[in-house]
This record gives structure tokens, sequence and C-alpha cells, in this order.
């Protein structure tokens, strides 16, 4: 019965799991793609003028560093031709399409689309070494005014600052991601035995009426929540100690409920330098040695949750 009630309480805590209080960090949802590990891409179609459009657009995948034109061939959403343009010591990597959403009401399709979006980045930012991503569906039109092309290149000027700043603090750097679970029965049983009030209540609950026993597990609930979430919050503060010491930066992210034992406590998404990222793993491992706590340790990815 405590483990049942365990279970089903620790459920509701994974829920409205949040930051630490002293910590000036974010969180977004994050979505698991197989064995990626890859943040949720929003949909963001961007006109930077008013009025009729040319009916012409540049999909924006990303920023790099370069000066030199590149095309990468046929590797876009839909097989469409990738290539750059520069701006000042900056490239766009984009590929040529219609001034509209790329929008289905077939998950599959959509699925594959962010797929493309995201190995295209990928690819970019193993040719560059670094890449500032841009979400799904970012589009650059033109307007009476301007070309699709001449809006992009005022909008890399505009934010040029930025997106150096950006890249020179991306640079030799990658996003890992880390999830910690916690097995939910070996949780409850070794709550059940180290607590001696919540044991203490569990044993008269047996030699209760139903109407005193009803009365004693609603109080038994209380004191499994109470514990579950003071147990959670301890692990949690001392896993982000550790984990802290390792990155340059973490974004904490929702955690994911399942059907089985095991209970995700912790979601993250931490930063580093791709040549210190062994240090993390030796970190985790410890982790992953405790009795009933796994991990699951993946990267390296571009900076997707930190642009």
């Amino acid at each position: 019965m405590v483990q049942d009630e365990i279970n089903r309480e620790f459920s509701d805590l994974a829920e409205k799991q949040s930051p630490l209080p002293d910590q000036d960090i974010k969180t977004q949802d994050i979505e698991n793609n197989d064995s990626l590990r890859l943040p949720e891409q929003k949909q963001t179609s961007h006109n930077f003028k008013q009025g009729p459009v040319n009916k012409k657009g540049k999909y924006l995948y990303c920023i790099v560093k370069t000066s030199e034109d590149k095309k990468f061939a046929q590797i876009g959403i839909d097989g469409n031709k990738v290539y750059t343009i520069c701006h000042k010591g900056l490239a766009a990597v984009i590929h040529d399409c219609e001034d509209k959403p790329y929008e289905s009401n077939e998950e599959k399709i959509v699925a594959q689309w962010v797929m493309a979006h995201q190995k295209v980045i990928e690819k970019a930012w193993e040719t560059y070494g670094v890449a500032v991503p841009a979400s799904f569906d970012t589009i650059i039109v033109g307007d009476k005014e301007f070309t699709e092309q001449e809006n992009l290149k005022k909008w890399l000027e505009d934010h040029y600052d930025d997106l150096l700043a950006k890249i020179e603090k991306f640079t030799g750097k990658a996003e890992y991601g880390v999830q910690i679970f916690w097995d939910a029965n070996q949780m409850g049983a070794r709550i059940s035995r180290e607590n001696e009030q919540i044991r203490k209540i569990n044993e008269e609950c047996r030699t209760k009426s139903k109407g005193a026993a009803f009365m004693y597990r609603q109080k038994l609930e209380n004191l499994l929540k109470k514990e579950l979430e003071n147990q959670a919050e301890t692990y949690f503060k001392e896993f982000y100690n550790k984990i802290k010491a390792h990155v340059d930066d973490i974004k904490i992210d929702k955690t994911k409920n399942s059907n089985s034992d095991q209970q995700m406590i912790m979601n993250l998404a931490c930063i580093m330098p791709r040549a210190n990222s062994h240090l993390l793993g030796d970190a985790l491992e410890k982790i992953d040695q405790m009795e009933s706590f796994s991990v699951q340790f993946t990267g390296p990815w571009p900076p997707y949750s930190f642009v």
C-alpha cells in the first residue's frame, strides 16, 4: 500500500518540479526523439516588412561564422538545396521557399520536417564548429520594398553584434542532455523502512476498522507526500551541484512521467566545452551507480536550448 501511494504522489510531484530558488534559470519543454535528445521546436514565421509580399522566402536553419559561400546539396526540408548567404563574416544557412509556413495535419510529416531541420543544423555545426540554431519554420520574406535576400541581409546587419556574441560564446562548446531517474518501488520500500512514523501508521492501518483505517490512510498520504518532496528536493540539489561543477550553464526542463517504475526526477540541458565532456560523464557515472538511480546522458548537440 505504501509503495502504491508513493508512486501516485511522486507522479504529482514530478509534474511541478521547479528550478532551484537561487538560480536564474528558465524552464522549457524538451522532447525525446528516439535516442536523440532535442528540444521541441516552435513554429515562427518572420516578416520584417508590412504590406504585400512577393511570394518568395528564405528558410533559415542557423547562423555560422564564415565569409565563403557554400552549397550543402539537397539535404534540406523536402529535399531542398541548402546553401549560405554571407554578410560581414557571418552566414545564414538557408533554402529557398515560399512565403508561407510549413504546416500539416499529419504528425509524421511534421516530424520529418523537424528532423530535417535539425540535421541541417548539425551538418552546419560539424562543418563550421559552431552554429546558432534558428527555430523550426523561421522564414524571411520579401515585400514591396526589398527582396527576401535583401531583408535577410538587413536582419543579419540589425542583429550582427548579438549573433557574433553568440558565435563566440558557443565556439568549442556543445549541449548535453542529462536525465536522472529513480526506481519508485525501491524508493517506496526505503521510505517505508526508514521513516518510523510512516511505518507505525502503516501497521496501525491493518488493525483498525474500515472507518478508522480510512482516516489513517489520509494521514499516511500526507506524510508520504511530504517525505517524497523532501527526498526529491535533497537529491535534486545534490545532483545539481555535482553537475554544475563541470558545466558552463544549465537549463532545467520539465520532468516527464511514464508508466514504468522508473520516475524522472531531473531533466537538464547543459552546455560545456566538448573537450571536458568526460568530466561530466564521470560525475554522472557515479550517480548511475547509486542504488535506485539511473542516468541518461546524451549529446553532443548544437546549443538548441541556449539561443
